[in-house]
């Protein structure tokens, strides 16, 4: 079992077993936003939802955890320990234990509403597609050549920066979009996109196969690579290039694949040729929450 897992299951401990879907959502919310150890390594990322931050991964996690009996069949609306979730949470790291109950003593006896009410003003980037209250505007970014890799991130994080930087429309250049880790398997990540007025599209023909990727240890390895992409799918894609270019000056959108630093990924070849046919910036885009990740930077067309 994930860390992060014990410390959903501790908060639930800590509430008397039992607790709403928002309270032990927003609670992780503040701990990974408030508390020292931001809920220990690999814990859950947040986007704008319809009541504030919300993780998809988390409530995955929960119907997963309910399936192996530590938590109990409940309503749509709560969740209740098992004896053995309580066993699973009492072995959460003591630090992230410690930090969780300085949480809950601030945060655990408030309802619903007052428990919005204090977050929502505080972290107002996460109203922006509120049933609830809407205190800022989502963000629009200019046209330019958007990049992103997921390597590092949960889809929760992943999504949330995209929204931040005003992205509306996700181009998946994966050639085979699948991935182990949730959300990111094509069918998944398009209906999240969805729920967030993300738009969606793939694009495999400008994807390269996985075998041909195999054997790359070195960045000279990758840029060989990359260079026969640049020679051959590049110049046998152009139609789906110059689509690539008009989307791109149609609305804020983001050429997606795995990698985190764009060095490493044939999106860095895409974004120049898709910049000289549209006449835009490349910006490649990295989160603040995943320090793996290059720090945000861009770099002009030419």
């Amino acid at each position: 079992m994930l860390y992060r897992q014990r410390a959903l299951l501790y908060f639930l401990h800590l509430a008397g077993g039992e607790a709403s879907h928002l309270h032990v959502t927003k609670w992780s919310f503040l701990l990974s936003r408030e508390g020292e150890t931001h809920g220990g390594n690999s814990f859950y990322e947040f986007v704008p939802y319809q009541l504030g931050p919300f993780s998809f991964c988390l409530f995955q996690e929960a119907v997963a955890l309910a399936g192996q009996g530590l938590l109990a069949d409940t309503n749509e609306k709560t969740w209740k320990l098992t004896e053995i979730g309580r066993e699973a949470a009492l072995l959460a790291p003591v630090d992230v234990r410690n930090d969780s109950r300085r949480i809950h003593q601030q945060y655990g006896r408030m309802d619903a509403d007052a428990l919005l009410n204090d977050l929502y003003p505080r972290y107002p980037q996460y109203t922006y597609l509120s049933t609830h209250k809407v205190l800022a505007k989502r963000p629009e970014a200019d046209a330019a050549v958007f990049t992103a890799g997921y390597e590092g991130l949960t889809v929760d994080g992943f999504l949330d920066l995209l929204i931040q930087n005003g992205i509306r429309r996700l181009l998946d250049v994966r050639h085979n979009p699948v991935a182990r880790r949730y959300g990111f398997h094509r069918s998944t990540l398009a209906r999240l996109c969805g729920n967030l007025d993300i738009d969606y599209e793939h694009i495999p023909r400008l994807g390269i196969r996985s075998e041909l990727r195999q054997g790359l240890f070195t960045q000279g390895d990758r840029d060989r690579l990359f260079d026969r992409y640049e020679a051959t799918t590049l110049v046998e894609g152009s139609a789906e290039v110059q689509r690539v270019a008009a989307l791109m000056q149609e609305k804020a959108s983001a050429l997606v694949c795995m990698e985190a630093q764009p060095c490493e990924c044939h999106r860095s070849r895409l974004a120049k040729a898709v910049a000289a046919l549209a006449n835009l910036p490349i910006r490649h885009l990295s989160s603040p929450w995943s320090p793996a990740l290059l720090p945000l930077f861009s770099a002009s067309a030419s």
